[in-house]
């Protein structure tokens, strides 16, 4: 039986969750290449992060990751990758409309049968994620949806990991108090020190194996999301 201090887990989304089926870098150049772009993945990827560097976080009012945001994100990275201006708006759209698409993301395996069994220990459940307002339309077609209490985006929060409002925002959906609360992700950034910061208890999802003892003294590190249950019954995490 989950230990009564624990009441709560969130869960970030991408590469938590579910994860895109192809690469990002190489659907970009891929639809760059297509509107008479002349790219190559790496080449693209590198064009994504400088774009991610450069712009602000809010373009014209619309928020990081917001889908208003993202267009002007796909037109930087498209005229990176050379992308003729006649071309651009249809190879923006194609973007758009990959990226809204379900069928372009992947549930993993544990995922359904994990959050079943949050439930039955009478958890509460939230996902929490640095994406645009589409994430809880996109999480009802890939049926979690409803396996959760609630959905919190930073597009629409106009906050994202690591600030400690959308914790913060999330611990008010939940009705929980924070030291209750863990929060699992995949990045030590964002999920880990962001959590610890406004006072959760975190843990880090490493599928790939490459944390390497990066994480701070008492955080667990779990390989897949099977590994959540036994970590209800882990001390809290008190930073030094």
């Amino acid at each position: 039986m989950a230990n009564a201090s624990i009441r709560a887990v969130f869960l970030d989304a991408g590469k938590t969750l579910f994860h895109e089926r192809e690469d990002r870098a190489a659907v970009y150049a891929r639809f760059a290449m297509d509107a008479g772009g002349s790219a190559e993945t790496e080449s693209s990827r590198t064009a994504m992060e400088l774009a991610f560097q450069e712009l602000p976080h809010s373009i014209d009012g619309h928020f990081r990751f917001s889908l208003s945001w993202f267009r002007a994100f796909n037109q930087k990275v498209l005229a990176e990758l050379q992308v003729p201006p006649p071309s651009m708006g249809k190879a923006q759209q194609r973007l758009l409309d990959h990226f809204q698409n379900p069928a372009s993301y992947q549930l993993y395996p544990e995922v359904l049968d994990v959050l079943s069994q949050l439930h039955q220990l009478g958890l509460v459940t939230g996902i929490v994620s640095n994406w645009s307002e589409h994430l809880p339309e996109l999480c009802r077609h890939l049926g979690i949806a409803d396996h959760v209490h609630f959905i919190v985006a930073s597009a629409e929060l106009r906050a994202e990991k690591p600030d400690r409002a959308i914790f913060e925002r999330a611990l008010f959906r939940g009705g929980v108090p924070a030291e209750q609360t863990l929060h699992v992700g995949n990045n030590l950034e964002m999920d880990v020190r962001g959590a610890l910061g406004a006072g959760l208890r975190a843990a880090l999802l490493d599928r790939e194996g490459v944390a390497n003892g990066s994480t701070p003294d008492g955080v667990p590190v779990v390989a897949d999301l099977s590994a959540l249950l036994p970590l209800v019954d882990q001390p809290a995490h008190v930073e030094p």
